[in-house]
């Protein structure tokens, strides 16, 4: 009986994994990338013919690297060639900042860095933008500033506005309880890059500048924060020819705002809480209507429950329809920690770094009016992953619905199992997950980055690593998702699944 009952196991996961794991895979070559030095990857310039992989190196000391690097695969997900640029200024006595990178269209991704000097006293702020017409990169002194010293070089913010329309370049000098904080303002035209204004900035002696967010008609909107921390937080809105205090209304803080347009007119979205709590106690989520200055709606909402010392927010997905707002958030919060790299006592747990990563991933749908319609977590309990690399999903959008590529665990002989899926989430409620694809995730022994993870791939050159849940494409033309593998020897592949949609 126990026999029989074992060959009918077997055989539904057979079927459950043919039914989960539709069309047809694709895998290309395996290529280095080193988790240790290259930062901020992402899939670029996706089309059905080239896709690129983007990242950035920004190492100083004796093995310093300051590297754009640009990786470009064909449609058989095969590395034809490697493009790489220094950082703007190299020598010896520079330091850098990247500031962030946005593709401009389909041909085009420009990205920002900051290069500082001591020996010069100069901030410069570059653009530099490579085009895969051409293959080549284009650098350009956007704007330069003078410092004292080192220790008080300030600092540089770069955002794009939602419509990328806009660029702002916002440098803040160094300030102090003596100093008031000044705020130097360069707006771009995304299109052209020229200049579309410029201004000085300077805050009252008491207050200083928390987040910056950049409107779809190029105004910069500051969240002001007082020297107490207990005070509640307002805003100044800075256009070419004016500057504007706006209070919100109500004794609370907010973090992060986002700027969007509803029609021809501004708004803000932003999570808050009361003004009396510690930062980052996320109770509300307000839509904040600029030219009127007040708060159309303020909803409860509990997405971070649970969640202490959160660190940051971030926003995956930012969609506005003419009857609602949907956006993805997650946050930034303690997972564990590791031996210092840096300590004597490295086997020594009182001595050890903190490790941060995201999750808590959440779709939120709220009307016009500011009503939250759906607050769905679309993201499994469970650690997210530390892995520099590999984040906790990553978002698809395609006929209105949204695909998610992420990992779910499930119980398996009592413990807890890992496994990599895609999920559908239909409109209009997106309340519901079904699974798309299950990649082949199996618990058994021997791959990866633990003994846990291995696919049924295994004896090839593809068994074990993790699905890079934040790496998802599709080309409709071909009927072609495209997804990427890390593994646990600093390789990492590209997998196209043909036919899954």
């Amino acid at each position: 009986m126990k026999k029989y009952l074992r060959i009918i196991i077997v055989v539904m996961v057979l079927i459950m994994s043919k039914s989960f794991s539709q069309g047809k895979q694709e895998w290309g070559s395996k290529f280095d990338y080193n988790l240790k030095v290259e930062e901020d990857a992402k899939v670029i310039l996706a089309d059905n013919y080239n896709h690129y992989l983007f990242s950035i190196a920004n190492k100083h000391g004796m093995m310093s690297q300051h590297d754009i690097i640009i990786r470009k695969f064909d449609q058989k997900n095969k590395l034809v060639n490697t493009f790489k640029q220094n950082f703007p200024n190299k020598d010896t006595y520079t330091l850098y900042n990247y500031l962030g990178s946005f593709e401009l269209d389909k041909n085009r991704i420009v990205v920002f860095i900051d290069s500082y000097s001591n020996k010069t006293k100069k901030k410069d702020i570059h653009r530099v933008i490579f085009d895969k017409t051409t293959d080549t990169f284009t650098s350009t002194l956007i704007v330069s500033y003078t410092f004292e010293s080192i220790s008080k070089s300030g600092t540089a913010f770069v955002a794009a506005s939602q419509n990328g329309r806009y660029y702002s370049v916002v440098y803040t000098k160094f300030s102090n309880r003596k100093i008031a904080e000044v705020n130097e303002c360069t707006v771009l035209d995304a299109a052209t890059f020229d200049v579309s204004w410029q201004k000085t900035v300077t805050f009252p002696m008491e207050f200083y500048s928390g987040d910056i967010t950049l409107t779809n008609s190029g105004k910069l909107v500051f969240v002001k924060r007082v020297v107490s921390k207990s005070e509640k937080h307002s805003l100044l809105v800075v256009d070419a020819t004016s500057e504007t205090d706006k209070d919100l209304g109500a004794e609370i803080k907010i973090a992060k705002p986002i700027a969007i347009s509803i029609g021809t007119q501004d708004y803000l979205i932003a999570l808050n809480f009361k003004a009396s709590y510690r930062d980052w106690a996320y109770s509300n989520i307000m839509l904040y209507d600029l030219q009127l200055g007040r708060i159309i709606n303020n909803d409860a909402i509990s997405i971070f429950t649970g969640i202490k010392d959160i660190q940051d927010i971030r926003y995956n997905f930012i969609n506005v329809k003419e009857y609602q707002i949907e956006f993805f958030v997650e946050c930034k919060y303690q997972t564990g920690t590791k031996p210092s790299a840096n300590s004597s006592f490295a086997n020594d747990p009182r001595f050890n770094d903190p490790v941060f990563a995201f999750g808590i991933g959440t779709l939120v749908v709220m009307n016009n009016e500011g009503k939250v319609m759906t607050a769905n977590k679309v993201v499994d309990n469970g650690i997210p992953f530390s892995n520099e690399l590999v984040n906790d999903f990553g978002v698809l959008n395609y006929k209105g619905d949204y695909y998610i590529n992420t990992f779910v665990f499930r119980e398996e002989n009592r413990r807890k199992v890992e496994y990599a899926v895609f999920n559908q989430l239909a409109a209009p409620t997106f309340k519901t997950q079904t699974t798309k694809i299950q990649f082949p995730y199996y618990n058994t022994s021997g791959g990866g980055d633990s003994d846990d993870e291995i696919d049924d791939t295994r004896g090839n050159a593809y068994s074990g690593g993790s699905m890079i849940h934040q790496f998802v494409n599709y080309f409709p033309d071909s009927k072609r998702l495209l997804f990427a593998k890390y593994f646990g020897d600093g390789k990492v592949a590209f997998v196209s699944y043909i036919g899954a949609l």
